[in-house]
């Protein structure tokens, strides 16, 4: 997921000296995830009606998915060889793509998959500081909350043969071990020598982690922990605990994501003011969404036009 510390990972992969990689590609959002999926598409044009038509390509040649899936894969490896520039390993890490696994995993039979897990709270709070100046509105971010871990817990569970898992908290604290597993599952030996070395300086692109790139020049452990300060007031806690319940809390905590201590000791401060701007700042974004719709269609207008093209998943 977005925020989940796939930055420093790619950043160490960078330093085997084998691995190219630019920003997060994310082109195969735009070719994916169709046909069933449910995902929103804002975008310039009808998504819908674009959708129904293939729909209708579909029911007349029983071919279209097959054929379609291997355009996607042969135009998607072109595209990864000449990124590779020669490097026997092309990384695109893309966030997002959580919401199309299942696919990745169809389309790419030959393809290596690491999925990096994070403390989902950590996530939510990583969410809060770096895209909206410290508020808590989580509702911008079900997506990934909610049907992204979903997606990834179902291609673990599904391909476990192939899809290699890490966990952002192990790696930050043992990151020769980590690497060194890792390194085995994709045939770099040496892999475990890159936690000593210092992180490339970005991840030659513009997409990414805004924050730890400058802040980290090295592999560190001091961001494990910290989110569990971020939950302080009553509206946080009572968000958390809506959210960390029933099954997902049960696959939480088989990966070891617990509660925070504070929560479970009954020692959330009430944090009223606190609590109060962090409800009044989600709902206004919520009550924008639903009660400016012509808003939003601006923003996307103001987008495209900047672009010159413009899709967004929501």
């Amino acid at each position: 997921m977005p925020r989940a510390g796939s930055t420093l990972l790619q950043r160490l992969l960078m330093g085997s000296g084998v691995v190219k990689t630019v920003g997060e590609p994310s082109f195969l959002l735009r070719l994916l995830g169709l046909g069933g999926d449910p995902l929103l598409r804002a975008s310039t044009y009808s998504e819908a009606l674009v959708e129904t038509a293939m729909d209708d390509m579909r029911k007349a040649w029983g071919g279209f998915d097959a054929c379609w899936k291997k355009g996607v894969h042969d135009m998607a490896v072109s595209i990864y060889n000449g990124l590779a520039g020669g490097f026997p390993y092309f990384l695109d890490k893309t966030p997002r793509y959580s919401l199309i696994a299942e696919e990745l995993v169809e389309v790419f039979p030959e393809a290596k998959f690491i999925v990096l897990w994070r403390h989902p709270l950590a996530v939510m709070n990583s969410m809060s500081t770096t895209f909206r100046e410290g508020y808590w509105e989580p509702n911008s971010f079900d997506l990934d909350l909610y049907h992204g871990i979903d997606q990834l817990r179902k291609i673990c569970a599904k391909h476990g043969d192939r899809v290699h898992q890490v966990k952002y908290e192990d790696l930050a604290a043992n990151p020769q071990e980590e690497l060194a597993r890792l390194g085995a599952y994709l045939g770099m030996p040496n892999l475990a020598e890159v936690a000593d070395k210092e992180l490339a300086k970005g991840n030659e692109g513009k997409l990414g982690d805004p924050t730890g790139v400058k802040k980290y020049s090295k592999v560190s452990a001091a961001s494990i922990s910290e989110w569990e300060g971020g939950i302080r007031n009553w509206y946080r806690e009572g968000w958390v605990k809506k959210y960390f319940r029933g099954e997902r809390a049960e696959f939480f905590r088989s990966m070891g994501y617990d509660l925070p201590q504070s929560m479970k000791e009954g020692k959330v401060p009430l944090g009223l003011l606190d609590g109060i701007r962090d409800w009044l700042y989600a709902n206004r974004v919520l009550n924008r969404r639903i009660l400016r719709p012509l808003g939003a269609k601006r923003r996307i207008n103001k987008q495209a036009k900047r672009r010159g093209y413009h899709v967004t998943f929501r």
